[in-house]
């Protein structure tokens, strides 16, 4: 299952990012170093983990799980595939988005049963990629945390 974030939703999300990681940074499952979640909820998108402005937070929705612009039927399915019936989210290291910010190039992250890639896509091609384990944070009842952000 491959997911595409344009470069025009990172950019506005790493604006409001590099705000906010000075203030504070949000830990999950013990990774406190400033990043970016891969959330599943409504919809599919990434937020950073720096602190929350006032007001609405940026969020950068997956193509193909933007439930203002994919019918609900579409976007859950893919969601589901991918984090089942749960909302659930994936650490996505800082670097890979700033560089393709800097790149204005697109994200495309992939998945596999165990583990997540996420690729700098540029004119098509991947000019970076890095694999990590899926870390699976569904509605992590045992601390009383939830995937809300």
């Amino acid at each position: 299952m491959k997911l595409t974030f344009p470069h025009a939703r990172l950019k506005a999300l790493w604006n409001e990012a590099v705000r906010q990681w000075p203030v504070a940074v949000r830990a999950m499952n013990g990774r406190d170093s400033p990043g970016f979640w891969l959330v599943g909820g409504q919809g599919i998108y990434l937020v950073h983990n720096g602190a929350r402005p006032r007001g609405s937070v940026t969020l950068a929705y997956a193509n193909e799980c933007d439930p203002l612009k994919v019918p609900a039927q579409s976007w859950l399915g893919i969601k589901r595939a991918i984090f089942g019936d749960n909302d659930g989210r994936e650490f996505v290291d800082l670097v890979m988005i700033g560089t393709a910010v800097d790149a204005g190039a697109d994200v495309e992250v992939t998945f596999e049963p165990d583990t997540m890639t996420v690729a700098v896509v540029e004119k098509g091609t991947a000019s970076i990629r890095l694999q990590s384990p899926r870390i699976r944070d569904k509605n992590d009842t045992a601390s009383g945390r939830s995937c809300r952000v």
